[in-house]
């Protein structure tokens, strides 16, 4: 029962703190959040087209999000 509460007290701890070493955060106030968030709007709403040229639409978020200092967040795309 002991093992049982340390490992969900690390687990918890874990998923607590792994956000605060993400980088480009999207959900921030400060300029690099708010570009990063606008390329990803910006990709969302490209994407939703009927005659949408992926191909186009991802070399333009990942031109975005160099752009931002974020190329991390294009990495799976």
């Amino acid at each position: 029962m002991k093992t049982f509460k340390i490992a969900t007290a690390v687990a918890m701890f874990a998923a607590m703190t792994a956000p605060s070493f993400a980088s480009c955060d999207t959900h921030a106030e400060d300029d690099q959040a708010v570009c990063a968030s606008k390329c990803e709007d910006a990709y969302l709403k490209d994407q939703q087209g009927w005659t949408a040229d992926m191909d186009k639409i991802k070399a333009n978020k990942k031109a975005c999000d160099e752009k931002c200092g974020c190329p991390q967040n294009s990495k799976n795309l």
